[in-house]
């Protein structure tokens, strides 16, 4: 699923000659827990590795001093956009919710993807040309949330607004149309389930526990995982719960947490 959402976004934005002074500069909109975040991850990832990813919640950027200590203090501080420089010169900086922001923060935003570089506190500059800036955004998740039998193009046309609305033209006009995501489906969350299973059992396995799980798990965890409003959170949540209660309880009766995860009653259990 997000192979298919990240080779969308490198055909659509990437493949194309940038007008931002930074590497490039993508905007993903729409509710809460429907992957945003995750695409942004894999893409930074996929394209240079997993500790290319910085993200910053734009909702502890309400004061424009706050705003002005990213970029370091005159007490010795570097500040944030040092700290995550020095992680990832070539990579993903995310800025998720920037409509929490403080207008400072915008400001400071135009200035990276206008100039392509940013001037800290101490003088030392940072070259921000190898960075693709990812901004997100929930505007106008409560109306899609709630119109859901609407068609998606018009529940999308309704996102756009919403954030033409509240967004200044020129933040908008650093980006190209942004990618509104569609709430998750049963369906998807169902391929969600198991994929993070099977997440879960590699990772056993790397511990030296062979774990394999049956059909009727992957139901039983959606079906009280399963949140149209909030996403995947409440369902990623309840697998790693049941699914870590399974292994921890069985390693407590003297096991060593190897065997086949079933349902038993309202929970899970590991048999041999």
């Amino acid at each position: 699923m997000l192979d298919r959402l990240v080779e969308e976004i490198v055909c659509r934005e990437l493949n194309t000659v940038p007008q931002t002074g930074c590497r490039g500069a993508l905007f993903f909109a729409g509710p809460t827990g429907v992957g945003k975040t995750e695409t942004a991850r894999f893409l930074a990832a996929q394209l240079f590795g997993p500790a290319a990813f910085v993200r910053f919640d734009c909702s502890e950027f309400k004061t424009p001093e706050v705003v002005a200590a990213l970029l370091g203090s005159r007490q010795g501080d570097p500040g944030r956009f040092a700290q995550a420089y020095a992680q990832a010169p070539d990579g993903l900086w995310l800025f998720d919710e920037i409509e929490k922001s403080d207008p400072a923060f915008i400001q400071l935003f135009l200035q990276m993807t206008d100039a392509g570089r940013l001037t800290l506190v101490d003088g030392r500059t940072l070259d921000l040309a190898g960075l693709y800036l990812v901004l997100t955004s929930n505007l106008g998740s409560a109306e899609i949330l709630g119109r859901r039998h609407l068609p998606f193009a018009s529940l999308e046309k309704h996102v756009l607004h919403c954030i033409q609305r509240h967004l200044r033209p020129e933040l908008l006009a650093r980006f190209k149309r942004p990618f509104v995501f569609r709430p998750l489906t049963r369906e998807v969350q169902a391929e969600i389930t198991e994929q993070r299973l099977t997440d879960l059992v590699t990772w056993q396995r790397q511990q030296g526990r062979q774990l394999t799980y049956d059909p009727a798990v992957v139901p039983f965890l959606l079906q009280r995982g399963f949140s149209p409003r909030l996403g995947a959170r409440p369902l990623l949540d309840t697998i790693h719960e049941l699914v870590g209660n399974a292994i921890a309880n069985d390693l407590l009766e003297g096991c060593r947490g190897h065997g086949r995860l079933v349902v038993e009653g309202a929970q899970l259990r590991l048999v041999r």
